[in-house]
């Protein structure tokens, strides 16, 4: 079983090696093309909307992949249609609040069309998540990172191949372009999946009892979205302006991307973890030196290329990038461990606990940015976020001591 999770894990990696090269030469396009102050719009934009996204997902995605491990084919096609409406309810919500925030916000009065067309985004990044969830399940992660491929690579080609001045609008028009031709690509690779999928009609009771059961995890991923991707950049934007929110949300794209291998190995056992494998100790302690062995090498390496890695992707005068990027790898240490750790203490139904250590930690990050953020700036902000990450680790390991694997 470790094999195969270790096959699915090789073939995220190698994706998403394909995917972050497709990322840097985006970002380093896209950074010249649009200019800091645009960037740091495009940044801002899209740190809410993955707020946004949050809510849409509500925890489904995971609890999802939890209740389909186990089950026979057939409980399971049931399963994964009554999920997508459940996703589509709560994508749904979220657009709603979208809107809302749109016309509100102060900060996107000059750029509310922009916005309104990422926003349609949504409900095709709620079908591409209810994709990924069968595509987990049935450990298939080669075709989801597939789709993970063909998204941001169409954008690429367009972008290449687009030789007039870019706008905003023409990002975020593009991206819910390629969004829109990959998850068509997506519905033909369902079918090699699964065999007798059909579409079902709406399942009330169904539907409500998976979101009470999802709800804890679905919180928490807002929390941790919030403390992650949003409360930084909306600060850094109201106290000491939107270029800044360019140049700590370009190092905070390469930390993100660094995330990823855990991430991807994580979803890869965890369908094991969430079913009735008697390996599960076994498996755990192989994870862990898994992890801290990847650690070992991924954060040397990256503090000595943090300059360079800066310069190719936007040239001059990102310079204090490097500065953010390098004190973002220690986050990183804790993000690793606390992947493993947090998504076996989701498989032992510790959704609840997640939670409260999710809302311990918001007020960390939060409070930590609003006090360190007028006085030190980004750099402030890069070390509230490894303070974040520390807490969330070691409350996370406390919360899964207290079970047995």
């Amino acid at each position: 079983m470790l094999k195969k999770s270790l096959l699915n894990t090789w073939v995220q990696i190698v994706a998403k090696g394909i995917t972050v090269l497709i990322s840097l030469v985006t970002t380093g396009l896209l950074t010249r093309k649009l200019g800091a102050d645009v960037y740091g719009s495009y940044i801002l934009v899209t740190s809410v909307l993955l707020l946004l996204d949050s809510i849409s997902d509500f925890g489904t995605k995971v609890i999802g992949v939890k209740e389909a491990s186990g089950k026979d084919s057939k409980e399971r096609n049931q399963l994964f249609m009554q999920v997508t409406w459940a996703r589509l309810l709560t994508t749904l919500v979220a657009f709603i609040l979208g809107i809302i925030l749109i016309f509100s916000w102060g900060g996107f009065v000059s750029i509310k069309g922009e916005v309104l067309v990422a926003l349609m985004m949504i409900w095709f990044t709620s079908v591409a998540g209810s994709l990924e969830i069968i595509f987990q399940t049935e450990l298939r992660m080669d075709l989801k990172v597939l789709i993970d491929i063909i998204f941001p690579l169409l954008f690429l080609i367009v972008l290449l191949v687009w030789h007039d001045s870019i706008s905003l609008m023409w990002v975020f028009g593009v991206y819910l372009i390629a969004r829109i031709l990959s998850l068509s690509i997506g519905w033909k690779l369902l079918k090699k999946v699964l065999s007798g999928f059909k579409l079902e009609i709406l399942n009330k009771k169904f539907v409500l009892n998976f979101l009470k059961e999802s709800w804890p995890m679905g919180v928490y991923m807002l929390i941790f979205t919030g403390y992650d991707r949003a409360i930084d950049s909306l600060m850094i934007d109201k106290f000491i302006g939107v270029k800044e929110v360019a140049f700590y949300g370009l190092a905070y794209k390469i930390y993100s991307n660094m995330v990823q291998p855990a991430y991807y190995f994580v979803n890869s056992i965890f369908p094991v973890f969430s079913g009735k494998s008697e390996n599960k100790r076994s498996l755990f302690k192989w994870s862990t030196w898994i992890v801290l062995g990847s650690l070992v090498v991924i954060i040397p390496l990256a503090y000595w290329l943090a300059p360079l890695m800066i310069k190719i992707l936007a040239g001059n005068g990102y310079e204090s990038s490097v500065v953010v990027l390098r004190i973002l790898l220690i986050p990183l240490f804790f993000s690793y461990i606390n992947h493993l750790f947090g998504f076996t203490l989701i498989a032992k139904g510790g959704q609840k606990q997640i939670l409260i250590l999710g809302l311990i930690t918001l007020v960390v990050n939060f409070t930590g940015n609003l006090l360190v953020i007028p006085r030190f700036g980004i750099v402030g902000a890069a070390w509230v976020t490894g303070l974040s990450e520390a807490v969330a680790c070691v409350l996370t390991i406390l919360a899964l001591k207290r079970r047995s694997l």
